[in-house]
């Protein structure tokens, strides 16, 4: 969850407390192709309180992050019949604890401990963030696989380290493998473990970032069936960022694998662009295009989705984003959808 920059009026007064309140609403239509023509709609609201230990007048670099979420959500894989979700907001109705946990840097080491969603930090390609596809946040390696696996709208208990030095970071990290129910025997229903390695450096007129991770999951088999299997898997991040004829560029490119023969998505592939300060007039609207491309064992076909998607702010609490995408083969064995969706943004602080 991204702060608000400007101090509540708990900070005027020493607390060292930032609230955070935003609300999410969309409405996902499949026009043709698919299971169905037919619209959902989904509507998320999330507050969380952050708390600064320097703005509060004590020790440097503490941070206690806490966040509740409340979902309506509709089910569009009934209309368009895929396995990697339209959207990035559908999931289960629910409302629920999302994080809570505590972050307290020393010098080029970055410590985190609690209820954390490990995708805010791992598998993470910033550059593709205001596409709507699952796939483009968490891959479908992960998430596909492991139908328990903390990411939104799950967290579980853990604990990661990141450590950074010039142009490197590396980061590990140990969760809890039930995102379903974080606090009933974290330590018992097994554990999801990750390690990545990123590279920033200049190159050519831009900067590059690369991301390399392997994870692992570790479980039981009386609770594979819910959960997900014990497996593993390594994925691959790049991204580009440049400056052309004043006009803001962004590319990047996805790779995942978890090809053991338990796992129903063994590959993943992802690619894209986004673009800023293409029309003077509306100098903060992003154009984002991406493909979503994964693999499903047993299938006649992989599943492959085409995105264009235009965010456009309206001031600086509201936005609105119209996105199309383009679904070829739907789990492998549906007819190609169109699926049409329009979602607005607001940001309260």
């Amino acid at each position: 969850m991204a702060w608000a920059s400007a101090c509540s009026a708990a900070d005027d007064i020493g607390l060292g407390i930032s609230p955070d309140l935003r609300i999410y609403s969309e409405t996902i239509s499949n026009l043709a192709g698919g299971i169905q023509q037919g619209s959902v709609a989904d509507l998320v609201a999330k507050f969380g309180l952050a708390w600064s230990s320097r703005r509060a007048g004590l020790w440097s670099g503490g941070h206690l992050v806490v966040t509740a979420e409340g979902i309506e959500a509709g089910n569009p894989e009934n209309y368009v019949g895929d396995v990697q979700g339209v959207s990035n907001l559908t999931t289960h109705s629910m409302g629920h604890l999302y994080k809570a946990y505590y972050r307290q840097a020393l010098s080029h080491l970055i410590l985190r401990i609690g209820l954390i969603n490990p995708n805010d930090y791992f598998n993470d390609a910033g550059v593709c963030g205001d596409l709507f596809n699952a796939s483009f946040g968490i891959m479908p390696v992960i998430s596909g696989n492991l139908p328990g696996t903390p990411t939104y709208p799950y967290s579980s208990l853990g604990v990661m380290a990141a450590y950074a030095w010039g142009a490197w970071t590396v980061q590990t990290g140990l969760f809890g493998a039930d995102g379903f129910h974080p606090f009933q025997h974290p330590v018992g229903r097994g554990g999801i473990s990750y390690l990545e390695l990123d590279h920033t450096a200049p190159a050519g007129s831009g900067k590059y970032t690369l991301k390399g991770g392997i994870w692992y999951n570790r479980q039981a088999t009386r609770y594979a069936t819910v959960l997900g299997p014990q497996t593993a898997g390594w994925y691959g991040i790049g991204e580009y960022r440049w400056k052309e004829s004043g006009m803001d560029w962004a590319s990047f490119l996805q790779i995942g694998a978890s090809p053991q023969p338990v796992n129903p998505i063994p590959w993943y592939l992802g690619a894209g662009l986004r673009l800023r300060d293409f029309w003077s007039a509306r100098p903060k609207d992003t154009v984002s295009m991406g493909m979503a491309r994964a693999w499903i064992r047993g299938a006649p076909h992989a599943e492959t989705t085409i995105e264009i998607n235009d965010m456009v702010p309206i001031d600086r609490h509201v936005s609105i984003q119209p996105d199309l995408q383009y679904v070829i083969h739907p789990s492998g064995v549906n007819p190609a959808a169109l699926v049409f969706i329009l979602r607005a943004n607001i940001a309260f602080f």
